[in-house]
């Protein structure tokens, strides 16, 4: 047996990496600095349309449907958009407080195995070719771990990161938030402080119900410097906040707790180090909209999860584990730009309105709609070349599928966390036969046809992405299960 994955932080990232890992009966190790939860507070409450999927595809929303609750819908620069291209194909985005989604994430990683220490601060680390010795701080007294891989989750001032050396340069207009939860019922606020809306003063508003008598309440002005944690945001200057950006008085309720976010978009120069990884905001940071923030945190995890699994288990080929920069960094680079753009037809108010018109008449062009539709809810992540063919890299639709026990979907066959090869030829073809060399890591499928697939099988990654698609017969088959499985098993 290896030694255990460290993983450094226990948010969404961390949390989402041990699950994924421990599918594959990988022990793991979670060092949380923070001895409890801060019970929701946190600015995320979106989960667009992929990170909702990302959790369908594990079975893990099945617990935090009860928690959630419609969104208002998909925006750009909170210049809405039209989501009929993807209704019936993929989820809709909703609105989900992140404090359920982490303790849905530790319940399902603590019974898959995984070890969570909390209180404990990684202070050091050391590597070597078969692994790495972390020192960890807890109640003043240092000590030692040995793991076979250490993964920094621990967040946009990760402590990880620093040590390994790896540069987190940023650009973006100076901004500042606030965020804070309200004694107030949602449906008695004034209609101008309900929902998220772009603020003709220049700056974003959002309030959100959280629980009955709770309205969560986001604020975000620009040109302004963040300030330092010596002093702490207060009730009245969330009022004022909302005052500015509303131009109306926002009623003098209580306030449950209330914090600062904001700061420019990083992504670090790289996201390995030997034997050390990054994921999440440790990885990336930017200005938290349409959930893309969340969605990327989600991705590096699934997409890490399965390919250090298979180094540890012997079956990796050699160069999988540096798919997981070269894949998930353009993605974040990507990610962190959409979001600079949208910050840029924000603020300066007076600049900005024309070009706003105008995206918004260019938005009335199908193919334009779809494309920043697409953008804002990572639809487009493809890890394929430019002219791959079709789906080739990306997801496939979130549809319904006929199988020989029933009902099933895309998602629910895939919530092992193997790869899986779907066969939709009816039975014609040999799809079992061509697999069963990886029948440890990947599972067959078969399903009738259905319009929304153009394809007599598909083979899918444990992230779900498309690996290869064709008629059984092709070799290009064999090819993608050695490139992505490895040899035969």
């Amino acid at each position: 047996m290896s030694d255990p994955v460290i993983i450094s932080g226990g948010g969404p990232a961390g949390l989402m990496l041990a699950h994924e890992l421990g599918l594959w009966g990988i022990d793991t190790i979670v060092l949380e600095r923070h001895t409890a939860r801060e019970g929701g507070r946190s600015v995320g409450q979106a989960l667009n349309t992929t990170a909702a999927e990302l959790l369908d595809q594990r079975g893990l929303l099945d617990g935090l449907w009860e928690h959630t609750a419609p969104s208002q819908g998909t925006h750009f620069s909170l210049l809405w958009l039209d989501s009929a291209p993807l209704e019936g194909r993929h989820l809709p985005a909703l609105l989900l407080g992140q404090e359920y989604l982490e303790r849905e994430l530790e319940q399902r990683a603590v019974k898959g195995g995984a070890d969570l220490l909390s209180g404990r601060e990684l202070v050091g680390y050391e590597q070597d070719d078969a692994g790495v010795t972390v020192t960890v701080r807890h109640g003043g007294v240092e000590s030692r771990l040995r793991g076979s891989y250490l993964v920094g989750a621990d967040g946009e001032d990760s402590r990880v990161r620093e040590l390994a050396g790896i540069r987190f340069p940023g650009s973006s207009q100076a901004n500042c938030g606030l965020v804070a939860d309200v004694e107030s019922d949602f449906a008695a606020l004034e209609e101008v402080h309900r929902g998220a809306r772009f603020c003709p003063a220049g700056g974003l508003y959002s309030s959100v119900p959280v629980e009955p008598g709770v309205t969560r309440v986001i604020t975000a002005e620009f040109d302004t410097e963040l300030p330092g944690p010596s002093v702490p945001p207060t009730a009245r200057e969330l009022r004022a906040s909302v005052e500015r950006l509303n131009e109306r008085p926002f009623p003098d309720v209580p306030v449950r707790w209330i914090r600062r976010y904001g700061g420019p978009s990083r992504v670090a120069e790289r996201f390995q180090d030997e034997r050390v990884f990054l994921v999440g905001d440790a990885a990336h940071t930017f200005y938290p909209l349409a959930g893309l923030r969340i969605n990327l945190c989600l991705q590096d995890a699934v997409n890490l999860g399965w390919k250090l699994a298979g180094d540890l288990l012997g079956w990796a080929p050699p160069d999988l584990l540096d798919t997981y920069t070269a894949e998930r960094r353009p993605a974040a680079v990507r990610a962190a730009s959409a979001t600079d753009t949208q910050l840029a037809l924000i603020h300066p108010v007076r600049r900005v309105a024309p070009v706003r018109e105008l995206v918004t008449t260019l938005l009335r062009f199908p193919d334009v709609n779809r494309y920043l539709l697409e953008l804002s809810t990572g639809v487009d992540v493809s890890y394929a070349h430019e002219d791959a063919p079709g789906p080739l890299g990306r997801r496939l639709p979130h549809v319904e599928l006929a199988t020989p026990g029933g009902p099933s979907s895309v998602a629910r066959l895939q919530h092992g966390g193997r790869g899986l090869l779907l066969d939709l030829s009816a039975g014609r073809g040999a799809a079992r036969a061509v697999a069963a060399p990886w029948s440890d890591r990947v599972e067959v499928a078969v399903a009738q046809a259905t319009a929304d697939i153009a394809a007599e099988a598909v083979l899918l990654r444990p992230d779900g992405h498309v690996a290869w698609l064709g008629a059984l017969g092709d070799p290009a088959l064999v090819d993608a299960l050695r490139q992505w499985f490895g040899a035969r098993g």
